[in-house]
């Protein structure tokens, strides 16, 4: 009788254990569900990203083509990033004062 009961449990015990631990891994498993949802979400933030350094490639080309096309636009960028301009010309910096606060 103790034969048959062990083999009854066996037979019932372990293809549900078996399957449980399928299941288990295929949520929580190195290829399962949940690292596939962490992965995805990665994904679409890295995406995001690449769309920024585009935009920001497009602008800086942008400028680079007018640096190009108009000397004039040239001249106005230096005098803006690098405080340069042609002899006799006037630059004027305005600074905002923050010691106010």
């Amino acid at each position: 009788m103790n034969t048959l009961l062990v083999r009854r449990l066996v037979l019932t015990v372990v293809p549900f254990t078996l399957m449980g631990a399928v299941v288990l891994m295929a949520i929580f498993g190195d290829h399962g569900l949940v690292r596939r949802h962490e992965l995805r979400q990665s994904q679409v933030e890295v995406e995001a990203r690449i769309a920024d350094v585009h935009r920001r490639n497009s602008e800086l080309r942008r400028q680079l083509r007018l640096m190009d096309e108009n000397p004039v636009g040239l001249e106005r960028m230096a005098a803006e990033e690098l405080l340069m301009a042609q002899p006799g010309a006037t630059i004027y910096r305005f600074v905002d004062d923050d010691s106010s606060e």
